[in-house]
């Protein structure tokens, strides 16, 4: 939007021959000679998206989940494997809780803006946005449904040992039966063989289903050689844990019913607690999860934003011609302007890292048309209609993939560097403009604007981490979307008072506000969007500041 700010900040020096200044963008250029010196403040919100659909989402919903598994954080896969299998639960449901996330984000912006007029009808411009990039993020996680907690074996020794002599036990239940199945076998009148040949094969199917068992326990919770264990473990008295501690206890009694007894443990040692928000945070942080994503919290990032470079022209301009009396249809006027926009991707692009993205700016170069049209009808009503084309240049981008269905929270190993080419925009948008008087005037606003999907060209770093050897080369990083927004803004101008000595200063101040009212195709941003503008004319060169109007065209110059 940096073109429109361009053109709406270019108004001319002469009320009379380019027309009365008006609220909202026009096809104006500042007379020749004279800079038009611009500082304002900006406040963009976005709490709400629209989906694929058109449907409103809250900015924190992909991240508000019931329940918190493995669809959300595949690193529980396989803890909900292997609880499953020692459960002999095929329904168990790894989670880690219901999580709740509200996200708000806002863009404040300070841009000062220069114009110059070479000719009385081409200027250039330039703007340099101070911008600062604020997420503010509020996270909740409920226990209601959680099934897995932090194995404490990893941070706590006596579990950790708990959970070895479990292990120890079950091994040596192994070997006591192993080695009486030999004797039994050589001997079979020996004592205590009497229970194992009665069904021989039974014992040596415990061996081989309580080894399996142990291995399984041992990789969960911990205890074996060599084996620290799972992250997260059933909580400690929930259905899962009491499955597991049951199956024990008949591992237990079938093996004392053939004479060995060195299970004595009831089960290995859960996890103590559910979850809280800021245990989750450190699920999302620490490197021991592989997720290594910046917080899910409050960010604030301050720094320049995508610098401006504009140059404009003006085509035609029917004002000078029109009468300030006789019929309206001798006061019918219009005119209409080119803008040329550059734009630096001075400002940083978003983190991969951050879950919720805080850019300062783009981070790559566009190239922008717009075409700007004025028809009024004398100097009271006009209307505006603004065309605006931009193409982004292709461009390196860090992003993280998802490892499948919709992952929120991709792994670091995920990470990839492509070179794409960014989707073009399109925008169209009327003003219907208002003037009361000469200084103060009003504008409605209503725009639409088109995206193209962004195209993956190329990986430039393609890391062996998990699911990115799937990764399609021509896969979108962003989606096709459309918006509409309905907006209005107010000016109060005194350059033509200036101009006739009765004011001090040539000064513009303008309100504007405009929100998006739908959106489709994509994620769009639902934006809230307010600014305040003053604008000061200055004759930087040769004598004096704004030149004085010329004197009204009579009717007849147009008889």
């Amino acid at each position: 939007m940096v073109a429109i700010i361009a053109v709406t900040s270019g108004p001319t020096s002469t009320l009379h021959a380019q027309g009365p200044r008006g609220a909202g963008p026009d096809a104006r250029t500042p007379a020749a000679g004279i800079l038009r010196i611009g500082i304002g403040a900006t406040w963009t919100r976005n709490a709400e998206s629209y989906d694929a659909n058109g449907t409103v989402r809250e900015l924190g919903a992909r991240f508000s989940l019931d329940p918190l598994g493995t669809t959300a954080l595949p690193l529980l896969a396989p803890i909900e494997t292997a609880t499953r299998s020692l459960a002999a639960l095929p329904d168990f449901g790894a989670s880690l809780g219901a999580s709740v996330v509200h996200a708000r984000k806002s863009m404040e912006s300070t841009p000062l803006a220069l114009e110059y007029g070479i000719t009385p009808r081409i200027a250039v411009g330039v703007v340099i946005p101070l911008v600062t990039s604020i997420s503010r993020v509020d996270l909740a996680l409920s226990p209601l449904g959680a099934s897995l907690g932090f194995n404490p074996s990893l941070t706590s020794e006596a579990a950790a040992d708990a959970n070895r002599q479990l292990l120890s036990q079950f091994a040596g239940a192994a070997t006591f039966l192993n080695g009486r199945l030999a004797t039994c076998a050589a001997s079979p009148s020996a004592t205590g063989c009497a229970a194992i040949n009665t069904n021989a094969e039974a014992a040596r199917a415990l061996v081989l289903q309580s080894t399996s068992f142990a291995t399984t326990l041992g990789t969960l919770y911990g205890g074996a050689a060599g084996g620290a264990g799972a992250r997260f473990v059933p909580l400690a008295g929930s259905a899962a844990q009491a499955a597991i501690d049951a199956r024990i206890a008949g591992f237990k009694a079938q093996y004392a019913s053939l004479g060995a007894t060195q299970i004595q443990s009831s089960g290995p040692v859960g996890a103590g607690a559910p979850l809280t928000a800021s245990d989750f945070q450190r699920v999302l942080t620490d490197s021991a999860y592989g997720i290594i994503a910046n917080p899910l919290g409050s960010v604030v990032r301050r720094g320049i934003g995508d610098i401006a470079l504009s140059a404009t022209w003006q085509w035609h301009d029917s004002w000078t011609a029109v009468p300030t009396t006789g019929s309206l249809r001798r006061q019918v006027w219009w005119r209409s302007a080119v803008v040329g926009t550059f734009r630096l991707g001075t400002g940083s692009a978003a983190d991969p890292a951050d879950l919720i993205s805080v850019p300062l700016g783009d981070g790559q170069n566009d190239v922008e048309i717009l075409s700007i049209t004025d028809a009024g009808l004398g100097s009271r009503f006009s209307f505006t209609t603004l065309f605006r084309y931009t193409v982004q240049a292709p461009s390196d981008a860090t992003v993280r993939f998802a490892s499948g269905g919709g992952d929120p929270f991709p792994n670091q190993s995920n990470t990839v560097v492509l070179s794409r080419d960014p989707g073009d925009e399109f925008e169209i948008a009327f003003f219907p403009r208002v003037a009361f008087s000469e200084a103060i005037s009003l504008a409605a606003s209503y725009s639409f604007r088109s995206r193209t999907a962004d195209n993956e060209v190329a990986p430039v770093i393609t890391p062996a981490g998990p699911g990115i050897g799937g990764l399609s080369a021509s896969r979108d990083v962003g989606g096709e979307a459309r918006a509409h927004a309905l907006g209005a803004s107010l000016a109060y101008s005194t350059v033509a008072s200036h101009a006739r000595g009765g004011a001090r200063w040539p000064l513009e101040i303008s309100l504007e506000h405009f929100q998006t009212t739908r959106g489709s195709g994509g994620n769009v941003p639902k934006l809230a969007h307010d600014a305040v503008t003053v604008r000061w004319y200055w004759r930087p060169f040769g004598r004096g500041a704004v030149p004085t109007p010329p004197p009204a065209v009579p009717a007849r110059a147009r008889d």
